[in-house]
């Protein structure tokens, strides 16, 4: 146990002093900030249409009680003061209202701005109702009745042994869009400490250092070291994730786009079992892929080699997740086998999950297939482990296979 440790310490120690694995870290980070300040600056920059209003008070006052960060109303006493602020770029575009034939005339200056006319449109639609309504004699309260919009609620349904039942495969995008999210950080994590474990393993059979280092650990202590070290860095990485979105979320309420959008996220789609469940799958997968990825290391002879051993198990988890991206296509035949396929399973049952293409049942059957699967390939890949790790041959990953055949 103590080698075990000391093996783990000197994989976590010698990655966090790599500037590599820092910027594994820092690019997702340095990724959502460059958007949010591309987010920012358009937001910033983006200035509110200026309309000038040319019509009775009442109208004006009306459009002005409805300025918002589309569009914003100022008076002018005639048409002609008008149009010489619209000559003077004082405003964006004028607004005539005529209330004898019920009509408005809208002009802007063929130089500038293009103004939101939809959005005008609607605004002048709400002031029309209004004094509909009041000449109508209706109250405030039986104008809402009159303007409220019916709930309607679309749900899809299949039939079963004769039996309507409702069929939730198309609902629940958000739970869906979160699962695809994890599927593609999945992926990203299994090819950047894949690729680290198989490159350190490359490396150490590359220098000839394997043999120096076997002589004082066995050869599976050396491996599951790695493994755990490994699973280390993960865990810091995610914690590091976890402090710097609480610290976010404790200051949301300063930042204005960011509160705009939690607001807008509906969090009662999501449930305590989705989240274990998908967060479960996300550990196995993860720890499958970083095992598969340390067997291949030990078949290389030097670092050059590396890059032919590793790229079956990209194009394996690209398959896990472009069928992942599929699935919201309908439930198949395929897709129900592909869920319970160790490798390809942690990436595409919980976004079936996600959108109730299967039950909780079924997500824990493909758990417990995915969680004695890792056990048993552990056991298997340190063995294999202990019997590669020393052999080297020149020719290169393909004819090694090929020999061993």
């Amino acid at each position: 146990m103590r080698k075990l440790s000391l093996i783990a310490n000197q994989v976590v120690k010698k990655n966090l002093k790599s500037f590599s694995w820092w910027m594994l870290v820092l690019a997702p980070l340095l990724g959502l900030l460059f958007i949010s300040g591309i987010s920012w600056y358009s937001n910033s920059t983006n200035k509110n249409d200026m309309v000038a209003v040319v019509a009775p008070n009442a109208i004006t006052t009306a459009l002005k009680a409805q300025n918002n960060n589309q569009v914003t109303y100022k008076s002018y006493e005639n048409n002609q003061k008008a149009q010489t602020a619209l000559k003077n770029e004082d405003v964006d575009g004028i607004l005539l209202v005529n209330l004898k034939n019920n009509s408005s005339q809208l002009l802007t200056s063929k130089n500038g701005d293009n103004v939101d006319s939809k959005s005008i449109q609607s605004n002048l639609s709400t002031i029309n109702t209004a004094m509909v309504a009041q000449s109508l004699g209706l109250n405030q309260k039986q104008l809402r009745q009159l303007l409220m919009t019916p709930n309607l609620k679309k749900e899809t349904v299949a039939f079963s042994d004769g039996k309507m039942k409702i069929d939730n495969s198309k609902s629940d995008d958000l739970k869906m869009m979160l699962a695809q999210v994890v599927g593609f950080a999945m992926y990203i994590f299994l090819m950047s400490y894949g690729s680290i474990v198989a490159q350190e393993i490359g490396t150490e059979k590359g220098s000839r250092i394997e043999e120096s280092i076997l002589t004082a650990v066995k050869a599976k202590t050396q491996f599951y070291g790695k493994l755990v070290g490994m699973a280390t860095l993960v865990i810091l990485q995610l914690l590091l994730y976890g402090i710097i979105a609480l610290g976010v979320w404790m200051f949301r309420d300063r930042i204005t786009m960011l509160n705009d959008f939690v607001k807008a996220i509906p969090w009662n789609q999501f449930d305590g079992s989705f989240l274990l469940i998908m967060l479960a799958f996300f550990i196995i997968g993860i720890v499958s892929y970083t095992i598969l990825a340390a067997l291949c290391g030990s078949l290389v002879s030097n670092p050059e080699q590396v890059g032919q051993a590793f790229t079956p198990i990209l194009l394996l988890a690209m398959a896990g997740y472009v069928a992942a991206l599929m699935v919201n296509e309908g439930s198949t035949l395929l897709m129900s086998i592909l869920s319970y396929i160790p490798f390809i399973s942690p990436i595409v049952m919980p976004v079936r999950y996600g959108i109730g293409q299967v039950g909780t049942v079924e997500a824990l059957i493909s758990l417990g297939i995915n969680l004695g699967f890792m056990i048993a390939f552990t056991l298997f890949s340190a063995r294999a482990y202990k019997k590669n790790v020393l052999v080297y041959n020149d020719a290169g990953i393909f004819k090694f296979f090929k020999k061993k055949k």
